[in-house]
């Protein structure tokens, strides 16, 4: 009995000096947040801040985001960079790995032109529900996968905007197709959540076509064997050319087409160029309603 009560206070000894010890310990860095705008007296770092104060969603024109100085478990010291992660996110949530062979950055003196963009065309189309972890400013991108979009790209952690460098000189028509594709990185992913709703989209297409699956079919297969004349009839927002046998588009990119549709031209110009292709209009009203039900200002 006597030894039972010596281990006890024995084991009381070691716990509560464990916990001393805890309470000693230093606190890592490993919780900072990397995406907090400070202040600046550098007129870019302060427009950036700005627009930070205004929207709350960072901006940044360089992949590496910071760095700082850790500690390992032996005690050996190290520098961490802390640096966006462009592996995607894409319809369907699928994390993949990064898409893109190479990229270049936008330089500091078109920071400005890519705020104002952001400013003036995407932050009034996103509603609350949407949260924009940060933006990375580009000027190029190159993807692996020439199907991947060269203008936008939502990552883990970031929006990809190419281009930028072009903004200032850009046309009207130009300016509005950037729209289009930002808008579309950034909405796919939120539109991905509505099934049902989608899976009415792809089978109005599906539908149009039982013997084979229309989406991704061969160019050449869809005008000669499948007998179709228009990609429009089936509700692919293509422009008909027996001599294209490029592939159709993916259940990904047909809605990335009608996202970017919705926002490069207006309901009436929609449906001026479209409305005689009943399956495109059945599909243009799928993806507003969820666009609206989403919140987004159409």
């Amino acid at each position: 009995m006597r030894k039972n009560k010596f281990l006890y206070v024995l084991l009381l000894s070691v716990l509560f000096t464990a916990c001393d010890k805890e309470d000693n310990l230093t606190p890592s860095n490993l919780g900072k947040d990397w995406f907090t705008i400070e202040n600046s007296d550098d007129p870019v770092d302060r427009a950036i801040y700005q627009f930070y104060v205004e929207t709350g969603i960072p901006v940044f024109y360089n992949d590496t985001i910071g760095q700082e100085t850790r500690v390992d478990n032996w005690g050996n010291s190290y520098t961490h960079y802390e640096i966006l992660q462009f592996g995607a996110s894409a319809l369907g949530g699928t994390e993949t790995p990064n898409p893109f062979s190479a990229y270049e950055l936008c330089p500091r003196e078109n920071v400005v032109d890519g705020l104002e963009f952001l400013r003036e065309e995407i932050v009034p189309v996103l509603p609350e529900s949407i949260k924009i972890r940060s933006f990375l400013l580009l000027k190029s991108l190159t993807p692996y996968n020439p199907a991947t979009s060269k203008e936008a790209f939502k990552g883990l952690n970031t929006v990809l905007i190419s281009r930028v460098t072009e903004f200032g000189d850009m046309s009207d028509a130009e300016r509005l197709n950037m729209k289009g594709a930002v808008l579309n990185a950034v909405l796919a992913t939120p539109i991905a959540a509505y099934a049902e709703e989608l899976a009415v989209f792809y089978q109005t297409t599906r539908g149009c076509y039982t013997q084979a699956d229309l989406y991704g079919c061969n160019g050449w297969r869809f005008y000669n064997t499948y007998g179709f004349s228009d990609p429009r009839t089936v509700g692919f927002l293509k422009d008909p050319n027996p001599y294209d046998y490029g592939n159709m588009p993916t259940e990904t990119q047909d809605v990335g087409m009608y996202i970017s549709a919705i926002f490069t031209s207006t309901p009436e110009e929609f449906e001026a160029s479209y409305g005689a292709f009943d399956a495109v209009m059945i599909k243009y009203r799928i993806i507003v309603s969820v666009l609206k039900e989403i919140g987004v200002p159409i």
